[in-house]
């Protein structure tokens, strides 16, 4: 009989869930935060980090891809199983309704021939009760014969009735003596026949009993057989359930940690290009309020008129000027037609000019985080043209400092 050889993977569906939940988790609590700012300034320190950052969890992505596939084989693997115990249950079930039918067959055979021997049985019971009726009858004439003994010239002398008619009715008795006799005779081979008849009939019942003891013992078989291959049945669906569990989670993990290699490309991306996308969210220099605009004509106290390529923004004396964002201080000093002047090279060729500023904080090479003071403001270095002035610039072109700073700080 056809058994499955069936074998549970050797790899733990829940070892391998574990698995894919430390690695998700390892990597989500050693890395920094996508959107974290630099604390300090040295960016490349910060960008190697993440570059091993992106790395590791590539190397865990493909891991859990890896081990995703090795599930999904697995669960092919279980549906086939699956499939096949199918079958061959459908194939014991078939032999079973054979089997019964074989077994009901037989249980009505020997019905039937018990039903037979009762009748056989009362057919030689009434003829073995008609035999001896006969021979009862038999007995009692042989009686009366023998008592008449036999004709001679007494019985002939004495009797009224002529020698023809007694020899006449000596010839008759014996003759109902004779047929009796046969009569008897035929009982004895209906009696003898019908107990041939019962052996047989109970011959043939031992053989149907022999047959049906070794039906019930197959069909016992097959209910075992059959609960066996429900039992494996129930495992293997067991099983497939828990390897699709484990490739949900570790699909969710490889999101999750895809998601999080997004981030950290993201991150890179802030990196290399930060002051690009932190555009509309950079701090203003200082706050205050906002007295000049991008391309807009100005005058100053001496009546020059120009048009302005930033901003002005007016904030009380001995105000703090802080950069915009991280980069390098390119020029700090005195520059003409802008006053004390801070340049700030943030990257990618866009730069930041702080000008008309009392006092400068920061030196050319010094590299500057967001928020690093580069300046102080005073009376004199705005005396003819008033408030910070403060011009963005991506290489040559002038930009709108409106569009790249937060304004919830000015007014």
């Amino acid at each position: 009989m056809h058994q499955s050889q069936y074998k549970s993977p050797m790899t733990p569906s829940a070892k391998v869930c574990i698995l894919a939940i430390l690695i998700f988790f390892s990597v989500a609590f050693l890395l920094p935060p996508p959107n974290a700012h630099a604390a300090s300034g040295d960016s490349d320190q910060q960008k190697n980090e993440i570059e091993k950052g992106i790395k590791q969890t590539t190397i865990n992505i493909g891991r859990l891809k890896e081990g995703i596939k090795h599930q999904e084989e697995q669960i092919r693997e279980t549906k086939k199983v699956e499939l096949t115990l199918l079958t061959e249950m459908q194939d014991i079930d078939s032999r079973l309704t054979e089997q019964n039918y074989k077994i009901e067959t037989l249980e009505s055979r020997m019905n039937k021939q018990q039903e037979l021997v009762f009748e056989k049985k009362a057919e030689m019971n009434e003829a073995a009760s008609l035999m001896e009726g006969v021979q009862s009858h038999v007995t009692r004439r042989m009686q009366a014969f023998y008592k008449l003994g036999e004709f001679g010239l007494i019985h002939i002398g004495f009797s009224d009735q002529t020698l023809p008619e007694l020899l006449s009715f000596q010839d008759s008795f014996l003759a109902m003596i004779k047929y009796d006799h046969s009569l008897i005779d035929t009982y004895r081979t209906t009696i003898s026949e019908l107990g041939q008849a019962i052996d047989s009939l109970r011959l043939q019942e031992d053989i149907f009993e022999e047959l049906l003891v070794e039906n019930l013992e197959e069909q016992e078989k097959l209910d075992g057989l059959k609960q066996e291959k429900e039992r494996l049945l129930d495992r293997i669906r067991t099983q497939a359930k828990l390897h699709e569990k484990a490739a949900a989670e570790m699909e969710a993990a490889a999101e999750k940690l895809t998601a999080r290699l997004q981030g950290l490309k993201e991150q890179e991306k802030r990196i290399d290009q930060g002051f690009l996308y932190n555009k509309g969210a950079h701090p203003p220099p200082v706050a205050g309020t906002i007295i000049a605009r991008f391309n807009e004509e100005t005058t100053n106290l001496l009546g020059i008129s120009s048009i302005s390529k930033g901003i002005a923004i007016d904030a009380p004396i001995g105000s703090t000027v802080k950069a915009v964002d991280e980069g390098v201080v390119k020029y700090s000093g005195y520059l003409r037609g802008y006053g004390n002047t801070v340049i700030v090279n943030h990257g990618h060729q866009y730069y930041s000019i702080n000008s008309r500023m009392e006092r400068l904080l920061v030196e050319k090479g010094q590299r500057v985080d967001r928020g690093t003071e580069i300046g102080i403001m005073g009376e004199t270095a705005t005396l003819l043209t008033p408030g910070l002035y403060f011009e963005l610039r991506k290489d040559t072109d002038y930009l709108d400092p409106l569009d790249w700073l937060d304004t919830a700080g000015l007014k």
